[in-house]
């Protein structure tokens, strides 16, 4: 790497800039099952008025401890203008097929969230709005993402992480916090083009949603908050970074073989706090939950 690369990724994973590289690290096993994952990061969205500080870093830290503390194979990092529609769809889909019993799968999202009136003819959410991830070009709505899902072969473990809520109100705001003045609190929440047309679908009848606890679940879901509360941006120890996203990375480095059960039991001791209001939500069969994560 060149000494000005290196510069520039130091100085972005200090203060937040953009990074706009899609990478793929990996490292070698000689057969068995294999751990990858995809790791997407958004700070600068197009305009400047929904730039967040904190989600390219989240995607490096969740990264770094995939690969350097969980024993993956590889991760695919996605960051930015790199995070497209077609991009993000495309290694998820990638990340799947490419898969057999006894894989290991981690996609992790960090950035804004947004809820969308749903089509007339897919009724399935009960307040007449899809959940939906805020990639660079577009909304993956939550029905596309459980189409993507549906295709995890039978034995491979998979697991959803996003830091910004996929339950009702996606979304994730920045929160100032006592140690740092320069952080403003202002919400990060995309509105939905038309929230009335939203409100007039709520009184139809519901199909099924999502995101819901089922035990039929192929994957576990672990998203920043609950639906009716904010994620947050936020700086912790001199960097930006996702609240969420820095209390999940310091259990796992306080615990180096942890359950799904327990890593939320312990996430619970961090979150909600007083500076961050956000309750983590952990999704999926009591089966999945109770097997060693990323294992």
């Amino acid at each position: 790497m060149g000494f000005f690369k290196w510069i520039s990724e130091v100085v972005g994973r200090l203060f937040g800039s953009t990074s706009t590289t899609s990478t793929e690290t990996t490292t070698t096993r000689s057969g068995g099952p294999e751990k990858r994952a995809v790791c997407v990061g958004i700070n600068n969205y197009k305009g400047v008025a929904n730039d967040l500080k904190g989600c390219v870093n989240d995607a490096h830290n969740w990264t770094h401890e995939l690969l350097s503390n969980r024993g993956f194979d590889s991760v695919k990092l996605i960051l930015d203008q790199e995070a497209k529609m077609s991009n993000v769809t495309a290694n998820m889909r990638k990340l799947i097929s490419k898969s057999k019993a006894g894989d290991v799968l981690v996609f992790t999202f960090s950035g804004h969230g947004t809820t969308m009136p749903e089509p007339i003819l897919d009724r399935d959410e009960a307040d007449g709005k899809d959940e939906a991830i805020c990639l660079y070009d577009g909304n993956l709505r939550d029905d596309d993402i459980r189409a993507i899902l549906s295709d995890i072969p039978a034995g491979v473990k998979f697991t959803f992480i996003s830091d910004s809520c996929h339950s009702g109100t996606v979304t994730r705001s920045m929160l100032a916090t006592m140690s740092d003045n320069s952080y403003v609190s202002v919400p990060k929440y995309m509105p939905p083009e038309d929230q009335i047309e939203a409100n007039q679908l709520a009184s139809m009848p519901l199909k099924k949603g999502v995101f819901e606890p089922r035990g039929d679940m192929a994957e576990v879901l672990i998203s920043g908050c609950k639906s009716d509360e904010y994620s947050y941006d936020a700086n912790i120890g001199g960097q930006p970074t996702g609240a969420f996203s820095y209390y999940a990375l310091e259990v796992l480095k306080e615990n180096k073989s942890i359950t799904y059960t327990d890593f939320y039991k312990k996430l619970r001791e961090k979150l909600p706090s007083s500076r961050y209001p956000q309750t983590p939500q952990l999704e999926g069969s009591e089966a999945n939950k109770n097997a060693l994560m990323f294992e």
